[in-house]
């Protein structure tokens, strides 16, 4: 198997990606500084400049880094799989990457900051959320194509399976009223899943 190997450049850009995520995280945005960054990735403050020309570029870098982690972003329509066993595949991946510490995270903090910097909720859903849902819609797309299932508005069905799946438990972490393993039980995603088959078949 062929091993890539990053250039210095690019090992720099990953320090300060991964920096960036550590202070963003335990700091917030607004209380992380360019100077911290580096610190933190043991490079100058030139170097974190050189590679992001502000702090919200490098917030939007720290958001698709871990969003194109997620296996939700390499989903494909498998033809081998079960319709059922398809979509239970892309709505657990969706869960996983919503419910995970760091985006849970990343969202109380643009919600927290929404009046202060009103460009980072911006920045951060074109980034994270609205590439998922893309994602999932493709998905969806080809399912309809492969005559599966009969979809005439894709970009409907992808919000209406995510928001059937997310059900409550969004609004309960961003309330406060739950713990961070609090997500979507499997059998209510497999429930969400079949409903959303037996509405469009």
């Amino acid at each position: 198997m062929e091993i890539t190997t990053l250039s210095r450049s690019e090992q720099k850009r990953q320090q300060i990606i991964t920096a960036a995520t550590t202070l963003f995280m335990d700091k917030g945005f607004p209380n992380t500084s360019m100077d911290q960054i580096a610190k933190l990735a043991q490079v100058s403050k030139q170097t974190v400049y050189s590679h992001f020309k502000d702090k919200n570029n490098l917030f939007v870098e720290t958001v698709t880094a871990h969003c194109s982690s997620s296996n939700l972003r390499k989903e494909r329509f498998e033809p081998a799989q079960s319709l059922e066993e398809n979509l239970l595949r892309v709505v657990t991946n969706f869960i996983t990457l919503v419910f995970s510490p760091e985006a849970l995270k990343v969202y109380d903090t643009c919600v927290a900051h929404k009046d202060e910097y009103p460009e980072l909720a911006l920045l951060f859903y074109d980034a994270a959320p609205k590439v998922v849902m893309q994602q999932v819609e493709v998905c969806l797309c080809s399912i309809a194509q492969a005559g599966l299932l009969d979809i005439d508005n894709p970009k409907f069905a992808t919000l209406q399976l995510l928001g059937m799946a997310t059900g409550d438990w969004k609004l309960r972490h961003a309330l406060g009223h739950a713990k961070i393993n609090d997500v979507p039980p499997a059998a209510y995603i497999e429930d969400c899943v079949r409903r959303f088959i037996k509405m469009y078949r």
